[in-house]
């Protein structure tokens, strides 16, 4: 049996509806694993900065940052150690970083009324170790 020529269109039609969702999926599992690594990777520069903000190490900030590695411009803020430490003394660091998307999933997730999506987004990780007497 031969197609009927009303049929030729349908496929093409099929495609342009599917292929902003298939967009979309694509870009976010992309900027997803993307945010996921600079997460792990800005907890990882913050544990270090604590542990040398708790052995009173000069230059926290500096080594915390390079610590980041593949990230620029990650912000640092330390608490450090008192100089007579308690037994519940804390040397605390958090830093923070801006991630921006690479991918146009904002502009994708606009088109089915999605707001915000592509919008940067502020990471934050904090490290906690105790003072070393």
């Amino acid at each position: 049996m031969r197609k009927r020529s009303t049929d030729r269109g349908a496929a093409a039609v099929e495609l342009a509806l599917l292929m902003p969702l298939l967009l979309l999926l694509i870009f976010g599992i992309i900027d997803f694993g993307r945010a996921l690594n600079a997460q792990i990777t800005i907890t990882q520069a913050a544990r270090e900065g604590a542990r040398l903000a708790s052995l009173k190490q000069p230059n926290v900030v500096s080594k915390t940052q390079s610590a980041a590695t593949g990230l620029s411009d990650v912000n640092v803020s330390v608490t450090a150690c008192p100089g007579t430490p308690t037994p519940s003394s804390d040397a605390t660091v958090q830093t923070t970083y801006t991630f921006e998307f690479v991918t146009p999933v904002g502009g994708i997730a606009s088109l089915f009324g999605g707001g915000g999506l592509g919008d940067p987004i502020t990471l934050t990780a904090k490290g906690v170790m105790p003072c070393e007497a």
